[in-house]
């Protein structure tokens, strides 16, 4: 409905939204797995259903922070709070020939809303590593053990 109000007063066409989503911060993903699932606290709909407010209205999905924990938590990469994560990225990220983050961006891009990753860096090295995510292979098993990894479980 934020979207909605904002259309009312703005004669641009509005074609990105840009939220926070990453694999520790999926919240826009989760919702729609555990809906009706009263024992978490995933199935809470917290954004008006924003994820698919703007695949029906065109309206492409930015991720910021698409390799952070939480507002300030720094990156999971490599973070010793998330083993399992970091155990499937490292496997994935051999795999495919490249990095971690690569393979981290890469769940983000292999979403069916076509999403977009916002990197927030100016390293151009940086830059060239995670551009590689638009190499990467993964399958609907691959996004789903990522998924996993990153502390979700499938009802």
């Amino acid at each position: 409905m934020q979207i909605e109000l904002l259309k009312k007063y703005v004669k641009q066409p509005l074609v990105i939204n840009q939220v926070q989503l990453s694999l520790e911060q999926s919240q826009l993903i989760d919702q729609a797995l555990y809906m009706n699932n009263k024992t978490t606290e995933f199935s809470i709909n917290r954004d008006g259903n924003a994820l698919d407010y703007c695949r029906l209205n065109d309206i492409t999905i930015q991720a910021w922070s698409p390799l952070q924990v939480g507002m300030f938590g720094g990156t999971f990469i490599d973070n010793p709070d998330f083993p399992e994560l970091n155990k499937v990225l490292g496997e994935l990220a051999d795999r495919e020939g490249v990095s971690k983050a690569a393979v981290a961006i890469a769940w983000i891009l292999r979403h069916p809303a076509k999403m977009q990753a916002i990197i927030g860096t100016m390293n151009p090295e940086h830059i060239k590593d995670v551009c590689t995510a638009t190499d990467v292979k993964l399958s609907h098993h691959d996004w789903y053990e990522l998924y996993l990894a990153a502390g979700k479980f499938l009802p």
